[in-house]
């Protein structure tokens, strides 16, 4: 295949310094230098100049060839950003090792922007990394890599200008009361679902735990370095506090068990000796002192209501000596940190036992000069709009309908199998695409094994003569080998992205013409935990909001498909019809 662009490589060496191809030499250039066990990846608009500075350094000087990645086309903005992506894609490929064979301690991040032509460079991505797998630099495809969880959930994404600045900011927080410069001991970042908060979480650990790794090439003790922006002021603060401190105890709580074992993961992935231990339980924070705890999707965590465990919530309520009916799992991460950064989205509480939602507005009217709002869409391709739509829906005010575009479809199926049957298609072409549901139907399934399964032909779906299973696991089911082949549940999907989603909309939802409105049937729920002792108000809203958060998983696009007649036909009024293609 013919590209614009040439991986070309060469001895790393004086010789190549002194004849390497003067394009190159005052031209933006993305390289690679490596031997066969360590690499480094890096941008430069002087590529002599910068070689010369490796080949000086004792940390590269021993790497022996280097691959210049030229495109006639490149300009610095677009060499920042392909360096970034290449810095993720090596650590989520098992080339070279991420401890030690991957020489990047950090990502040479700057903010994230849309410069003039940006998705024609990242498209570019795919070919490079084709030719890399030709030159054995790496092994793993291009779709398994950009599919995969270390590669969706890397420290070393590149973050917004709205990511970068809440970031610096929740540093300097952390550092003000840390340093005893203010007693306020809680920051809170809300947002809407994809609108980046477990990459901004991630981003911040990774900071606070390399913030002596930083600038790596060019600050050595004792050296002023050069102040450039808010960023550098704020990893430099923090470095100075760490050199004199020590190193700030982290604690990263992820209440989901199936998203805690995925970032458990990805944190060995980057490093394992730094990072292993840091992705917590809520119950493991009684166990340490931590000076920071940060919280992913902290309307997870659970209040003495409705939990499994009971007994295990009152034993560590005990241990505390706090009240285990009136306190939560927040006390616990209050009671055992000197600051505590929330990342919240009340419209994604699902379940009875999760934290109530007063008591979190609550906080954030206490905390309102250290709360901040994640506002842009990173996740669906169609942006703000889609969400605001999903959420018209609803409530039956939606005005037009939801138009599909070059970057996102929205499409209503007449017939889940044949939904099905297109997620399916469209996983083999490019993996990541799932089916869900409602908790609308029993999970006969649960405890067997798939060869108890088929032996004993049990199934926990039959639409139309065609049978399905729920998720055979929670944890890690979206990246489970049959998964495409299963119907996932609330539980394993939420605060995952998928590339599409098909989603089924189970009996509990129906449209009531002549009210205009939704109706929401409990009695068809399933999940006896989200409806116990719980007002039924509240358990219709959790029902709305399980929909609305399986509907926001998909990036390229979102599948629909209602089993209530009415429901369906209130869909086809805002949603286009699949007409199956001839």
């Amino acid at each position: 295949m013919k590209t614009d662009f040439e991986v070309k490589e060469y001895k790393f060496n004086e010789d190549t310094l002194k004849k390497i191809n003067t394009k190159y030499i005052n031209w933006p250039v993305v390289y690679l230098i490596n031997n066969k066990d360590k690499i480094y990846i890096g941008e430069t608009s002087n590529i002599k100049s910068r070689m010369a500075q490796h080949l000086s350094n004792s940390d590269r000087k021993f790497l022996d060839m280097i691959n210049i990645i030229f495109d006639k086309k490149f300009n610095k903005s677009a060499i920042l950003d392909i360096e970034q992506s290449l810095i993720r894609m090596f650590y989520a490929d098992s080339r070279f090792d991420s401890d030690k064979g991957i020489l990047n301690k950090n990502s040479g991040q700057s903010a994230k922007h849309n410069y003039y032509q940006r998705e024609m460079y990242l498209n570019k991505l795919e070919n490079i990394w084709k030719e890399l797998q030709n030159k054995k630099l790496v092994n793993k495809s291009y779709n398994s890599i950009i599919n995969s969880d270390i590669y969706k959930y890397s420290p070393f994404t590149s973050l917004t200008n709205e990511q970068e600045d809440i970031m610096c900011k929740i540093i300097n927080n952390i550092l003000d009361c840390l340093e005893g410069k203010n007693t306020n001991n809680t920051s809170i970042i809300t947002g809407l679902a994809g609108t980046g908060k477990t990459i901004l979480a991630i981003n911040l650990i990774y900071n606070i735990v390399n913030a002596d790794f930083s600038n790596i090439d060019t600050y050595k003790e004792g050296e002023e370095i050069e102040i450039t922006s808010e960023y550098d002021r704020t990893i430099h603060r923090l470095r100075k506090y760490i050199l004199c401190n020590g190193k700030i105890k982290i604690g990263f709580v992820v209440p989901m068990t199936s998203l805690r074992t995925t970032l458990k993961e990805v944190f060995k992935g980057i490093n394992k000796k730094m990072l292993k231990n840091i992705v917590i339980a809520p119950g493991d924070v009684i166990k340490n002192d931590y000076d920071v705890i940060i919280c992913d999707e902290a309307h997870r965590l659970a209040q003495y209501k409705n939990i499994p465990n009971m007994g295990d919530f009152k034993k560590k309520c005990r241990t505390l000596g706090i009240d285990e009916n009136t306190s939560t799992q927040l006390d616990w991460i209050n009671m055992n940190s000197k600051y505590k950064v929330l990342f919240y989205d009340g419209n994604q509480t699902v379940k009875g036992s999760d934290i109530a939602k007063e008591k979190m507005d609550k906080l954030i009217r206490e905390n309102s000069d250290k709360c901040y709002s994640l506002t842009t869409q990173l996740r669906c391709k169609s942006g703000e709009l889609f969400l605001e739509s999903i959420d018209k829906l609803f409530k039956c005010t939606l005005k037009s309908r939801m138009e599909s575009s070059k970057d996102f479809e929205i499409k209503l199926f007449k017939n889940p199998n044949d939904m099905i049957k297109k997620i399916k298609e469209l996983n083999k072409k490019m993996g990541l695409c799932r089916t869900v549901a409602g908790y609308d139907w029993k999970w006969e399934t649960q405890g067997k094994t798939y060869k108890e399964i088929e032996e004993e032909g049990l199934y926990d779906f039959d639409f139309d003569g065609k049978k399905y299973i729920w998720n055979h696991t929670r944890e890690g089911w979206i990246l489970s080998s049959n998964a495409v082949n299963e119907i996932g549940c609330i539980h394993t999907v939420q605060g995952y992205d998928l590339n599409y989603v098909g989603v089924i909309i189970g009996p509990d939802i129906s449209y009531n013409k002549e009210k205009n409105k939704i109706e929401v049937h409990i009695d068809e729920l399933k999940d006896k935990n989200v409806k116990r002792g719980t007002d039924e108000t509240i358990v219709k809203n959790y029902i709305i909001n399980t929909y609305k958060v399986l509907m926001e998983r998909g990036i390229k696009g979102c599948y629909v498909y209602a089993c209530d007649k009415n429901m369906q036909e209130y869909l086809s009024k805002y949603i286009e019809k699949y007409e199956e293609e001839v």
